[in-house]
């Protein structure tokens, strides 16, 4: 009966333990999944997929013929090393053809093999029980225009 009485204080220590630093990986959050499929099918040369995820609204931006070929830089950068979801948070900004909306701003770190890093911050929106990526003000611009983004 001695052990029980010494195993009951090492059992709620665990349990203590156990209970700190509860916060929760960005990267297991819905939306931060979302982005890393995303940014793992642009990598990963699955344009189709990574376009079908894309908002709607956006969608009617630009076609998925256009928003492949423009996407082929992505995949000519190199292959993928590691993404890191550095953090979800909710923010409220304008999204273009949506205005202001409430979305879920996901920072991502995104290595590629070749050691090249990248930080930015992406939003997803939450459609028809989805998580959907948007495209930023630059590459409505471009794609608006006839370009891809980031082209010269």
């Amino acid at each position: 009966m001695g052990g029980v009485r010494y195993l009951l204080p090492v059992v709620l220590v665990a349990l203590t333990l156990a209970g700190c630093g509860g916060e929760v990986d960005p990267a297991t959050t819905p939306a931060g999944k979302a982005q890393v499929r995303v940014l793992e099918d642009l990598y990963n040369g699955q344009l189709k997929r990574a376009y079908a995820s894309l908002h709607p609204a956006h969608q009617r931006l630009v076609s998925e013929s256009q928003f492949v070929a423009c996407s082929r830089s992505v995949v000519d950068r190199g292959g993928l090393d590691s993404i890191d979801v550095l953090d979800v948070f909710d923010q409220t900004v304008r999204v273009p053809a949506l205005g202001k909306q409430r979305t879920k701003a996901v920072r991502v770190r995104v290595t590629s093999s070749s050691g090249e890093s990248d930080t930015f911050v992406d939003h997803e929106l939450r459609v028809g029980g989805r998580w959907r990526w948007v495209l930023n003000d630059a590459a409505v611009s471009a794609y608006r225009a006839g370009k891809c983004p980031g082209a010269a």
